[in-house]
């Protein structure tokens, strides 16, 4: 395996003061590592690929730290794993002349196994393989093919290997079939039908994508004198998943549902994801229902909690709520004027939120369009149409209705928390836009002074690049048992009602509304403060890990499109500056790489830390933000990248 550092100076990470260190090694895809503190504040440790021993991304490991007073950072060597975090590996075969090898398609695995006793396996082959002996760098690995999934350029198979490194499953256990089969016989666990408010006359809607499996909530509104009333109707999958069950059990396990780029693979069983608790339309559906009168200015009077049956009166899709906003279609008279009303609500809501300091990124999102086949056919970028809005901020009103409702109830909850940014992080910011030509006194820790240099950047080339790195500087949303707020929002009140379907916390949070609504002490008496906080804690961590997989998903894909347009030229922004060469972003979000090598027919360039670019002769630099010319020179498909050549001086 080529070792992707340089050579090492002499006694350059010695210290006299040095200390062990155990937690989780993070390998980087180019070899290097991280140990990563749990603790708030503490820096990363930096780990050497030839430091790692024989440990793997995911191992937790013991450590000793060194501090290199020079450059001010700490660097790790792995003493011992204390624990393994995988045991098989999903990867591609690659036969040499000798022993077939086993590569991985995580390049955050970044070994070689050999599988000496695969001897029958062909070239291209994706399997699963557990693995006997574990690499040492810079000596492979040994394993063992325990599954093949199939060759490499069947379209489905890198998605199969996905889920496979993943332990993602579209199945489920027989006994979780067994309960959904039978779900329908239950008798009402929290409220009967009599005690439902009977909502089926009023006029929901859901809106949604036009490939979406599942709804799990639906608008009604009303226009009053002074403001309107909205209803916020969430499917009540708590009446059907009993707590402790197997369905439950299953769910908390998954966490979420997740949406590959081909498919959907639901936290619940298709039982009630794509029935029992789907706002299907034209279907009596049971509902916890949140009535909020709010005043013109988006201002909340008063609001109600109320189990509920509903029937939806129409499905409607993005594009067709735009398409009747712009006057461009009817959906009838009684659905114009619904849709109206939403819009004029969202509106309002929209510009409330905006003046209390909501952080809005306006990052492009893609999607890849498949044939019949699988096959990725073109990559383009979704418009968010006004209509998305609506949706957006009708759940984010319901949502902080609920969490405010929890707080002033002294009633346990998982919140969902967005702390503000650490000023260590903003100072980092602060230099990478200096390099960008963006100079700030200082970045405060507010919601309003991130919107001011936002602003600061609207209508220039570097936008989605600041964007980008102001949202790399923010910590990550989490679940919590503590209301902490919402700085993304600029909310105190917030947590996540809404999606009971495909977010297990959802669901706990719809326990915890039909107790307090049925005053039952008994049954308030049973949420745990420690359990809730390992529901919370896990959460966090599965959802970190859905990301990704979805992520990696659409990069599979779009590498597989950009493999059918080897030789031509794009236009494109630096996005990203390294020691090993840059990343050039393409307008549809597709980000490839420039090795360093590849621009020696440029002459010579260096990386420069302080300023982020690559510095050439001629006073020639490459900085993050500009735009450049490239042509696609290949594809790895084992390592879902992408690779360009550089084109300058108009070639």
């Amino acid at each position: 395996m080529k070792n992707s550092r340089g050579p090492k100076k002499a006694g350059s990470r010695r210290s006299p003061k040095s200390r062990f260190v155990v937690e989780t090694l993070e390998v980087n895809p180019a070899g290097f590592g991280f140990i990563l503190p749990k603790r708030a504040g503490l820096p990363d440790v930096y780990v050497a690929e030839e430091d790692m021993g024989d440990a793997i991304h995911g191992d937790v490991v013991k450590a000793i730290v060194y501090k290199n007073r020079q450059k001010n950072k700490l660097y790790g060597k792995v003493k011992k794993v204390l624990s393994r975090n995988t045991s098989e590996i999903t990867g591609l075969v690659k036969r040499g002349n000798g022993v077939p090898a086993l590569v991985p398609l995580n390049r955050r695995y970044n070994f070689t196994l050999l599988l000496p006793d695969d001897a029958d396996l062909d070239d291209g082959t994706v399997v699963v393989a557990s693995i006997k002996k574990y690499p040492r760098f810079p000596f492979p690995g040994e394993g063992k093919a325990i599954k093949v999934l199939g060759n490499e350029n069947d379209p489905a198979v890198r998605i199969l290997a996905l889920m496979e490194e993943y332990k993602i499953s579209c199945d489920f256990p027989e006994d979780v079939l067994a309960e959904a089969e039978k779900v329908k016989e239950m008798p009402p666990f929290y409220a009967s039908l009599d005690e439902r408010e009977d909502l089926r006359d009023e006029i929901a809607v859901t809106i949604d994508p036009s490939d979406a499996k599942d709804f799990d909530d639906a608008l009604s509104v009303k226009k009053i004198d002074d403001g309107w009333t909205v209803m916020v109707h969430i499917a009540d999958v708590a009446e059907y998943v009993r707590p402790g069950g197997s369905i439950d059990i299953e769910a908390r396990d998954r966490s979420f549902s997740v949406y590959l780029v081909d498919r959907a693979v639901p936290m619940l069983p298709h039982q009630l994801s794509s029935d029992l608790c789907s706002l299907v339309e034209g279907k009596d559906r049971l509902c916890l229902t949140v009535k909020m009168t709010l005043d013109r200015r988006g201002d909340l009077l008063k609001y109600e909690i109320t189990p509920s049956v509903i029937r939806v009166r129409k499905r409607l899709t993005y594009d067709e709520v735009q398409e009747a906003l712009d006057d461009k279609k009817t959906l009838g008279k009684e659905l114009d004027n619904t849709i109206a009303l939403l819009a004029a609500v969202a509106r309002v809501l929209y510009e409330k939120r905006k003046k209390a300091g909501m952080i809005e990124f306006d990052f492009p999102e893609a999607k890849v369009e498949l044939d019949d086949e699988g096959r990725a056919i073109n990559v383009k970028v979704i418009e968010r149409v006004f209509a998305y809005r609506i949706v957006e901020h009708l759940m984010i009103l319901a949502n902080s209705v609920i969490a405010e409702y929890l707080f002033k109830s002294d009633a346990l909850a998982i919140y969902r928390v967005h702390e503000k940014p650490a000023r260590e992080k903003l100072m980092e910011l602060k230099g990478m836009l200096s390099s960008l030509g963006i100079e700030l006194k200082r970045i405060g820790q507010s919601n309003k002074a991130i919107n001011r240099l936002l602003k600061q950047v609207e209508g220039l080339p570097c936008k989605r690049l600041v964007q980008g790195l102001v949202l790399r500087s923010l910590p990550r949303a989490r679940y919590d048992v503590r209301c902490l707020g919402h700085f993304g929002l600029a909310l105190r009140y917030y947590l996540h009602f809404t999606s009971p379907i495909r977010r297990y916390p959802d669901l706990t949070v719809h326990r915890m509304v039909h107790a307090l609504i049925a005053k039952d002490s008994e049954m308030l008496g049973q949420f745990d403060l420690q359990e809730l906080s390992a529901v919370a804690t896990y959460a966090s961590a599965m959802e970190e890990r859905v990301d990704e997989v979805e992520m990696t998903s659409i990069k599979i894909k779009i590498v597989e499109y950009m493999a059918n347009r080897i030789g031509e030229v794009f236009e494109g922004v630096i996005s990203w500056v390294t020691p090993r060469g840059l990343f050039v972003e393409l307008a549809n979000t597709v980000e490839g790489f420039v090795p360093l090598e590849d621009m020696d027919t440029y002459g010579k360039f260096y990386y420069d830390e302080d300023s982020l670019s690559l510095k050439g002769s001629g006073a020639k630099a490459l900085r993050l933000g500009d735009v450049v010319k490239v042509k696609l020179m290949r594809v790895d498909k084992s390592s879902n990248q992408i690779y360009f050549h550089l084109l300058l001086y108009g070639e």
